[in-house]
């Protein structure tokens, strides 16, 4: 009970730290989290491992004024993703989300505003905003593994993992889970650091039509068929759009 209660308090902690490095909570909550870290060490360094991981993501890319349309995107999306099941596929039935989606919402608002191209002059006839895709990939445990944003326009990539992967040593592989059920492999990602993939033509298709994303644990030096994992699969989530 001692170590449920433990766990439970250092998950609430993590999430807590996540949304003060972020910037998403209000002003009373933003202060008392503020304290907190000037009173707790660990919570500090919880604080700090949150800016480095989401720092990470916007390395080498100059940002830029985000044009008028974007903020109604952004509140519009920041919503708890809601769960799903499809019987087709066993590692899919025992999908859990909690409240660690709203981190993943707001960790695609930092890469989408980095990445944001500079706005052209407003006409009648403007193209569409580019499609940004998120989710949170959590353990059966229901602790988040992962956040990831991907951008449709682009066929960019961000994967920005917690420490719930680190020092294992099997091969984190990621996986696209398709509407129909069948699953397409993305490839060996790092379970342990921020990183930035472009996805080629073959799998910029599919990651724009996928319903979730999942990661399994392969054997180093194994790469698996492309249509089914042969490791266990440790994490899923489901993709939102903003």
């Amino acid at each position: 009970m001692t170590d449920h209660t433990e766990n439970s308090r250092l998950d609430e902690d993590l999430a807590l730290a996540g949304e003060l490095a972020l910037r998403v909570l209000s002003p009373e909550d933003e202060a008392a989290a503020r304290a907190r870290a000037s009173a707790e060490p660990a919570f500090a360094t919880h604080v700090e491992a949150w800016n480095e991981r989401l720092g990470g993501l916007a390395d080498g890319i100059v940002p830029v004024e985000p044009s008028a349309g974007v903020w109604p995107r952004v509140e519009a999306g920041l919503t708890a993703p809601v769960a799903a099941n499809d019987n087709r596929v066993v590692f899919w039935r025992r999908w859990a989300i909690g409240s660690t989606g709203l981190l993943a919402a707001s960790l695609a608002v930092v890469v989408m505003l980095a990445a944001q191209p500079v706005p052209a002059p407003e006409v009648a006839t403007a193209p569409p905003p580019a499609v940004v895709r998120v989710a949170t990939l959590t353990l059966e445990s229901g602790v988040a593994a992962m956040t990831l944003a991907y951008d449709a326009g682009t066929g960019e990539l961000y994967l920005a993992p917690t420490n719930e992967m680190a020092g294992d040593t099997r091969v984190p592989h990621l996986w696209l889970v398709m509407p129909e059920g069948d699953v397409q492999l993305v490839g060996a990602i790092d379970g342990s650091t921020t990183s930035h993939h472009s996805l080629g033509r073959a799998l910029s298709g599919p990651a724009g039509a996928a319903k979730a994303v999942a990661v399994s644990m392969e054997a180093p030096g194994h790469t698996p068929a492309a249509d089914r994992p042969d490791g266990p699969v440790v994490a899923r989530g489901a993709f939102q759009r903003l």
